[in-house]
């Protein structure tokens, strides 16, 4: 499961709490914030890795949209408590596009360290 944090232009927070929903995301919650530019709604969303392509997908056309992607696991619990096990072993592979954005993100530090490793050499 990801956290992802998105930034909307105030107004716009209840869509997004509808298409989280749509995507089965649960945890849900929206707070209204102030930038220096204009006020906003945050929402946040925890969504199990497999809907986190689908939810971007249906988010984009949404005006000012700014997500936050957290690239560790976390663990969304909800009542009963007897079901927490259950909750919490339900691993899920990582989402293509986190993936791919790993990929990008790891390639810039590959020059450092073909520098530092043939220094090395």
């Amino acid at each position: 499961m990801r956290q992802l944090l998105v930034q909307v232009p105030q107004g716009c927070g209840t869509t997004v709490l509808k298409i989280a929903s749509a995507c089965k995301g649960t945890n849900l919650a929206q707070v209204q914030a102030t930038t220096a530019e204009q006020p906003l709604d945050l929402v946040w969303i925890n969504v199990s890795n497999g809907k986190v392509e689908e939810l971007l997908a249906k988010l984009q056309d949404l005006p000012d949209l700014r997500v936050t992607l957290l690239p560790i696991g976390v663990m969304a619990l909800h009542p009963p408590a007897e079901a927490a096990a259950e909750q919490v072993t339900n691993v899920e592979e990582r989402s293509p596009i986190e993936i791919f954005l790993s990929g990008l993100q790891s390639t810039g530090s590959w020059r450092g360290f073909l520098s530092y490793a043939r220094s090395r050499g």
